[in-house]
Formats: structure tokens, sequence, C-alpha cells
């Protein structure tokens, strides 16, 4: 079983420093409790100059991100099991007093490896036969000092049922959802590249320094300034949105379409971001709902919009406030000393105006809390109103009632429509078209007049693409074109799917991935026979070899595969794609299809019927069955399984049609 990654070599980084930064005998020293400071040779320069800065770092949770074994944790390991989602495990130590986990029911015992996080859970991470590290659901409550589900625990878990994770499925901890390279590593080491070899499915994965250090944050200089100081110049002018573009890159539930992100990039150059759009991840009014992180919040906010920045509100080498929250003054400095932030004047309050002057905080009603990871309670970076209305609407939550317990959501909109007026209203339309689009009963009239009437980029991007799940008509299209100008790539690149295939062409050009991206995908598969989309399809076969440790990743290179023609290639990554997870509905539907194309029916039919039997629910594998049968000569089955995809999904329009047409031939006896 090989250990995580390439072995860093400190003495070389060491020589390299010294050449840069002069003696070594100026390196100053240092001690901590969490990490071995030999492994941050560079970091660890910057405390000659920077002492203050450097030990405001050492105590935070980003330099805690991730660490070796220390001898404290085999207390853990005191042989207690912890049992659910299809695992019992057992916290051990080996003969040497090495902690380990061992599987109770298949008796394998994983050597632990290293340690993430810090309060208020620990993760121990184990070996893996892959190379790389696995993230067990079972965590370590360092306050309890007990160990814990971390998806049992959860809030939305309970409240959605308690969803089980069972051996096999990706989301196990056996799974590769929780492989620690692919899922987590990028947010808990510095300069980290996974170097994922999928021909033999291994991991060599690197890293500059563990944990998030200097070097993550700050571009050091091929040749040191005049003053000795290692960081770029370039980097000493860095923006506002820089600074947060760089916070993004693991402050955001995104798609990775690179792995290059350095400090001074833009993040839409190398992410996409995820926005309220699909139902279940997020509220209608954006609220996080699963684990989503702050920065599609804060981009959907006003203050976001105006350009209030991570920096306002947090210092960047603690990672902690700048301000207070208990007395409000973290809100204060700007909303009640007439602060003007790009030419917007930062509403001016009084402390404890909202809520008729109980004391309570202003994050506590515009920064509610959720729960992750079982334990881990974090603040929601909408920064909305409550809005008592919306939860009675569209089953959103809002605080009011967390402190007026005896009180309903009608008591709570009866006394802010009370205190407010129609404050609200502008706030609502968004809302309202966003809710309905996803709970299936919105139209495009409600989510264009929303979209006309909103200033926030990010919420307008998120309105055109809840549009796409609706016929495109010419007033749509009309908006898109008006879309294709706007300076947020975000909102470029949902107009993408709204556009006629001529007009997504020009968007092959644009100046940002994100955005090349989504017009590549959406020429797909015509896009592999185009003259001049070389860079764009080049860039697209990057962002599927870069994710292809994971099923979407295999299968975009099948597609990509099968559509230059070569279809063994793409049998493979297919085939790969259902071994990653052999649950999905997804690998196997679209698996299916490529056997169908090669006239291959008797093996589609067993990859549907073997898709249908994992995802009974699911309406589109129900519709694709339904075809299938038809084509195979078996209509009676085949109007069944159209039937179920009806009632499953009555808005899915292809399956009602094929099944309209079905029932207007003549019935086999």
């Amino acid at each position: 079983m090989r250990a995580l990654g390439i072995v860093l070599s400190l003495v070389g980084l060491t020589a390299a420093f010294v050449s840069v930064a002069g003696s070594p005998s100026a390196t100053p020293t240092a001690s901590s409790a969490h990490w071995d400071e030999t492994a941050i040779p560079v970091s660890l320069q910057c405390a000659a100059c920077h002492r203050k800065e450097y030990d405001e770092w050492a105590d935070s949770h980003h330099a805690r991100a991730w660490r070796k074994l220390r001898a404290q944790d085999a207390a853990a390991f005191d042989g207690r099991r912890i049992t659910a989602h299809g695992m019992e495990l057992s916290m051990e130590t080996d003969a040497q007093g090495n902690p380990q986990i061992r599987d109770v029911r298949s008796g394998q015992v994983y050597a632990v490896d290293s340690v993430v996080g810090t309060t208020p859970l620990e993760q121990y991470l184990v070996r893996w036969p892959d190379g790389g590290l696995q993230t067990p659901s079972a965590a370590w409550d360092v306050q309890k000092k007990e160990w814990f589900d971390v998806f049992r625990d959860d809030a939305l878990q309970q409240a959605s049922g308690g969803a089980e994770r069972n051996p096999g499925e990706w989301g196990h901890w056996q799974g590769r959802g929780m492989n620690w390279n692919s899922q987590c590593a990028w947010c808990h080491m510095s300069g980290f590249r996974k170097n994922y070899d999928a021909e033999n499915n291994q991991y060599a994965s690197s890293w500059t320094e563990p944990g998030v250090t200097c070097v993550q944050c700050h571009r050091v200089a091929e040749k040191p300034a005049d003053d000795g100081c290692m960081v770029s110049r370039e980097d000493r002018a860095l923006t506002p949105q820089q600074h947060d573009d760089n916070c993004a890159s693991c402050h955001a539930r995104r798609e990775e379409l690179t792995d290059r992100f350095t400090i001074g990039d833009r993040f839409d150059d190398h992410y996409r971001l995820e926005l309220p759009a699909v139902p279940g991840v997020f509220y209608p009014n954006g609220l996080q709902r699963e684990e989503d992180y702050c920065e599609t919040s804060f981009r959907l906010s006003r203050m976001g919009h105006t350009g209030v920045t991570c920096y306002d509100c947090h210092n960047p080498h603690t990672g902690g406030l700048t301000e207070s929250m208990d007395n409000d003054q973290l809100c204060l400095q700007c909303h009640a000393t007439n602060k003007v932030v790009n030419g917007v004047l930062a509403p001016q309050v009084k402390r404890n105006a909202l809520c008729g002057g109980h004391e309570n905080r202003c994050v506590d009603c515009h920064m509610p809390e959720m729960t992750y990871m079982g334990r881990d309670s974090r603040r929601d970076h909408a920064l909305h109103w409550p809005d008592p209305r919306m939860s009675m609407e569209l089953g959103v939550p809002n605080p009011c009632l967390t402190c007026h317990q005896d009180k309903d959501h009608q008591w709570a909109a009866d006394y802010l429509e009370k205190r407010y007026g129609k404050r609200m209203e502008k706030y609502r339309l968004r809302f309202r078209a966003a809710g309905a689009a996803m709970q299936g009963r919105g139209n495009t009239a409600q989510l264009m007049e929303a979209y006309a009437a909103e200033e926030v980029s990010a919420w307008r991007a998120t309105l055109l693409g809840l549009m796409a799940q609706y016929p495109r008509t010419p007033e749509v299209e009309a908006l898109s074109r008006q879309a294709q100008q706007d300076s947020d790539p975000l909102v470029r690149a949902a107009a993408v799917a709204l556009l006629p295939p001529e007009e997504v062409v020009r968007l092959l050009g644009d100046d940002t991935r994100v955005v090349r991206h989504a017009a590549g995908w959406q020429l797909f598969p015509r896009i592999t026979r185009m003259p001049g989309a070389g860079t764009v399809l080049r860039e697209m076969k990057e962002t599927a070899a870069l994710q292809s440790d994971q099923p979407p990743g295999a299968m975009q290179l099948a597609m990509l595969a099968a559509a230059e023609g070569n279809r063994a290639e793409a049998e493979k990554q297919y085939r790969r794609a259902i071994h990653l997870d052999a649950s999905s509905a997804v690998a196997r539907m679209d698996y299916a299809v490529f056997l169908a194309q090669q006239n291959r029916l008797a093996e589609a039919l067993q990859q549907m019927l073997a898709c249908t039997a994992a995802a009974p629910d699911n309406a589109e594998a129900q519709y694709r069955l339904g075809i299938l049968l038809v084509e195979v000569g078996m209509p009676e089955a085949g109007r069944r399984a159209l039937e179920k995809a009806v009632r499953l999904q009555p808005t899915h329009a292809a399956a009602a049609e094929t099944l309209r047409i079905l029932n207007q031939q003549p019935q086999q006896r």
C-alpha cells in the first residue's frame, strides 16, 4: 500500500531559498503543536520580517488545515467503535501504538496517515491502495472527546430523512466521493497538484507546503526585491477583487476547470461557480442549504455586488473577524459611519433596531447558522432580510422563530410588514420567480420579469440558468443576446444555453474560460468538427482529464472520444465512470445510449435495467428504458416504463409525447 504523494525535498527547497534569501542562519526559530515547521521552509522565512502576521497565522484554521499525526492522537484510538451509514469502524492502535482504523465487517485495517481540521472536529485520513488518502465519515469531536458520524448528525441529512450511504455507493466512506485528493486537498494544502494517473487509477499527489500557508496567498518572486522581500512586486499591487478571488478558490462550491489557479488570477478562469439554479443545493432565496461555503451566497448579496470584500470583515492572517460581532461593531463600522463603498452609501442603522430592541446581534438575523458535518456551525453570507412570508410561500428558513419559538411564520410576517411595509417586495420578485421554477411550477415570463428588475449580476445569471428548462422563445433569445454583453462572465455563461448555435459560436472567443467552457459543451458534439475551435476543445479535454478520477470527468472523456470516432476509448471511459460509481444512473444511461448507437441493443438494455434497478424513481431513466424496450420489440413493457416516467415527472415532455404516439398505435395481443 503506497502512501500519498511525492516526498517533499526539504533539502532542495532550503538550498533554493538560501540563494534567494541569504544565509540560513537568518531563519527564525519557531515551534508548533500542530505541524512540523521544517515542512514550511518558504513560509517560515516570512517570519523574519513579518513576525506578527506569522504568529497570527500560525494559530489559525488555515495553518491547521492539515497535519501529520502526533503522539496525543493515540488517545482517540482506544478501541471505541462507531456504526453508521453502512459502516462499523473500530478505532485502534497497532503494536507500536500507531493509530489505525479497522473495518469490523471485513476485518480490513487502514493505517492513519494525517489529520484535517482543528475545531470543532478533526478528521483522520487513512492510506488507500490507489496511492491517495480516504476520509472516513467518522470524525473526532475535540470538545466532547467522542467519535461521531459527520452525516448522521447533519441537520440537513436529518431533515431529508437521513439518507443512507451504503457500501459500493459513491458517497460511502470507501467510495470515490470521500477521496481526499479529489474532494478536499486543494483547500487544505498550498500548491497542491492531484497528479492522477487514470490509466493505472493511481494518485501521486504533491504540494509545496502543508496547510494553507503564506505561499498559497502570496506569490514568491523569482528574485527578491531590493528590500529583500520574497513577495513579487505584482503581488503587492493586487486589487481587492483579486484577493477575493483567491479566497473564493477554496471558499466556494465550484467545479474545477483547471488546477493552475494562483493568486492574481480570475476565479472564473479556473472554476465554474455553483448557483441556486439546481433544486436542493440552495434555497430559492439563495440561502445555503447543502455544504455551499460562502462565495455563491456573497455574490448573490447586495454587499458583494457593491464591492464589499472578505478583507472588510476578516483578518487574512488569523481568518477571524476584524471587529466583534457581539456588540455589532463589525457591521456598524460601515452601517453607522456613512461609509461609501464603490459609490454606494451603506444603509445607516441603529443597533438592534430591527427587532424592537431585543438583545440580538445583526448576524443572528442576517447571517443565520446552519450545521454541517454534524457539529460544524457556519453562517450564511447572503445577508438577507429575514422574510417569514417567503418561508410560508417557498419553504425557506428564516431566523425569526429561532428566538420567537412561541410564534409562527404568520405572526413574524405581520410584524415585519407592519414595521417595514412593502420594502421587501423588490427582493421577493427574484425569490418567487426562482422558487417557482425550482419547484416545477414557474414560467419564462415570471423569470424574465425578475431579470429585468435585477441589479445583482449573480442573480441575473441564476434567473437565466432557470430559464433553460423551458422552451426557448424569441423573447428569451433577445434577452440572451443582451446578456452576452454583460460584464459578469457568470451571466454570459448562463446565456449560452438560451442562444441558437450560430450565436453561441461567438462566445468560443470569450476572454473568460468559464464562458468558453459553457459554449463548447453547448455546441457539442459539433464542436469536435468545427474549424477554429481547437483552443476550446483542448480546454474541454484538459478539464475532463483533470476530473477523470471522478465519474463526470470519465464521462466527459467518453463523450469527447465518441464524438471524435474513437469508440474503443469511449467505451473504456464509460466503463471507468461506472466503476467509479456503480450506483450512478447517469453513467449507465449514457453508456446505454452509446451502446444503442453501436446497435448493441441487448447490452444497452442490460445497462438500462441495471440503471432503473439502482434508481427506480429516476424519471429520465424510465423514459430511456421505455424507448429502448420499444426499439427491441417490447412495446408493452416500453409503455409501462414511459407511464412510470410521466408519473414520476409530469413535466417530462419527451416521455409524455412518446407515450402519446405509442398509445395511438395498435396494441399487440
